[in-house]
C-alpha cells in the first residue's frame, strides 16, 4: 500500500524560482551557471555534485551547504506549513509529453522496488549523508508496474474532480523557468478504498535514493507511482571528447558487426527504433544496422536480456574496440539525454531508446543494464513536496 505523507508544499509565487530543470538535462557548465545565476532554486539543496563523488570528505560539507539553502527557503516562505497526511497527484507536462503519478511513501522492509541500473558507491554514499543531514526528500523515486489499477483509479478520480463544476483546486499550478507546467491536487481517495499495490514495483527514476535511504537506515521513501502507459522513453547520446582514429576506419570497424550506411547530418542519422545506431566522426555521420540482433523471445535462458541491448553493443564493441573507453566512468566520455540538442562533439554515437518491457524483463532476471540505458520523459520535479525523512 502506498502511505500518506506529511509534507511541506511549494507556495505558487516561489514556484518558478525554485523548482529546477532536471539535474541530467543539464552539462555540469550549465549547472554550475544555473546555481550562480538562481539563488533561490531547489538545486542548492539537492544531493552531492559528480566531481564529490569519489571524495567522501566533501559529503558532509555539502549536505551542510544543502540544510542551509533549505533552511533559507523555508525562512523565505517558499514552502507552506506541513499538512496533515495526504497524497497527492502530480501533472509534468513537458517537451511535449504529459505524465501523472500518484505521490507518497513506500515502506522499504515490505515493497520489492527492483532495479534495472547499477549504482556508484560514492554518489551513495554522498546521497545518503545528504538525507541524513536535511532530513527531508523532495525528489521522488519514480517507479512503475505493468497494472497499478488502483493508482489509475485515484488519478482519474482525481483529475474528475478538479474538472467538475465546482473544481478541486490544485494546491500548485505553475510554469517552471525552463517552461514545463507542474500541477499539484491532494488525491481524491474513494470512500471505503485503499490503493493496493500488488507484486514489484520497478524504479524508473531514483536507484541511487533508494539505495542511499536504505544506506540512511530509512524505513520510506518518497515515491511518484506513474502507470506504465504515461511512461515515455527517451535516451542517452553518448559523447566523446577524444578523436585518434580516421572516420573511414571507425566505418570499417562497424562494418565487421554491422550494416553502415552514411547519413547527411545528425537528424538522418539519429535512430528510431532498436537495434540500429548513429555515429558520428568528425562530422561524418553514420547509420548502423547491428547484424547480431535477435529476437528477446530467442535469447537462451539464464542469459541477462540486458547483454542484448544497443547499449551493452556500444560500451562492449563500439566504445570498447573502436574508440578504446574501456570504461564507463572514463571522463572523455560525457551522456547527453536525447531531447537536448547534439552538441558538436568528436564522437558522437546515439542510441533509440529501450523498449519498456526491456526494463521489466533486465530487473526480473536481476540483471543491470548498461549505464543510462533509459531515459523517462517528462522527468520529476524537485522542490515541489518536502517530507521528513
Amino acid at each position: 500500500m502506498i502511505e500518506a505523507v506529511s509534507a511541506r508544499v511549494l507556495t505558487p509565487e516561489w514556484a518558478p524560482t525554485v523548482i529546477p530543470a532536471p539535474y541530467d538535462a543539464l552539462t555540469r557548465d550549465e549547472r554550475a551557471q544555473h546555481l550562480a545565476e538562481n539563488p533561490d532554486s531547489f538545486a542548492h539543496v539537492a544531493g552531492s555534485p559528480p566531481e564529490t563523488f569519489g571524495h567522501p570528505s566533501e559529503h558532509l560539507r555539502h549536505a551542510a551547504r544543502s540544510t542551509e539553502a533549505l533552511d533559507r527557503l523555508i525562512g523565505l516562505g517558499a514552502f507552506g506549513a506541513t499538512r496533515a497526511p495526504s497524497l497527492y497527484v502530480h501533472c509534468v507536462e513537458a517537451n511535449g509529453y504529459i505524465q501523472h503519478a500518484l505521490l507518497g511513501a513506500v515502506d522499504l522492509n515490505t515493497h520489492v522496488l527492483r532495479p534495472h541500473e547499477d549504482t556508484q558507491p560514492g554518489r551513495v554514499h554522498g546521497l545518503a549523508v545528504h538525507f541524513t543531514e536535511v532530513g527531508r526528500m523532495s525528489s521522488p523515486v519514480v517507479v512503475t508496474a505493468p497494472r497499478l489499477d488502483s493508482v489509475v483509479s485515484v488519478i482519474e478520480a482525481t483529475l474528475a474532480a478538479a474538472g467538475d463544476p465546482s473544481p478541486l483546486e490544485p494546491l500548485l499550478d505553475t510554469k517552471t523557468a525552463d517552461g514545463a507546467r507542474v500541477t499539484l491536487w491532494p488525491a481524491v481517495i474513494q470512500a471505503g478504498t485503499s490503493v493496493d499495490l500488488e507484486g514489484p514495483l520497478y524504479i524508473v527514476d531514483g536507484h541511487h535514493r533508494v539505495a542511499a535511504a536504505r544506506q540512511a537506515g530509512f524505513t520510506q521513501v518518497l515515491v511518484a507511482l506513474v502507470p506504465a502507459s504515461e511512461l515515455h522513453l527517451g535516451g542517452f547520446d553518448r559523447e566523446l571528447s577524444e578523436l585518434d582514429i580516421m572516420p573511414r576506419r571507425v566505418a570499417e570497424l562497424l562494418g565487421t558487426r554491422c550494416e553502415v550506411v552514411d547519413a547527411a547530418d545528425a537528424a538522418a542519422a539519429r535512430p528510431t527504433e532498436p537495434g540500429w545506431i548513429g555515429v558520428g566522426v568528425a562530422g561524418h555521420w553514420f547509420r548502423a544496422r547491428r547484424l547480431d540482433v535477435d529476437d528477446p523471445a530467442d535469447m537462451p535462458s539464464g542469459v541477462d536480456p540486458a547483454s542484448g541491448l544497443d547499449a551493452a553493443f556500444v560500451h562492449d564493441f563500439v566504445l570498447a574496440e573502436i574508440f578504446g573507453v574501456t570504461n564507463a566512468s572514463d571522463p572523455r566520455i560525457t551522456y547527453r539525454p536525447t531531447s537536448v540538442a547534439v552538441a558538436d562533439a568528436p564522437v558522437t554515437i546515439m542510441l533509440a531508446p529501450a523498449p519498456l518491457d526491456a526494463v521489466f524483463d533486465v530487473a526480473d532476471f536481476g540483471g543491470v543494464m548498461p549505464p543510462k540505458t533509459t531515459y523517462f520523459l517528462p522527468k520529476a520535479r524537485s522542490g515541489v513536496l518536502l517530507v521528513r525523512c
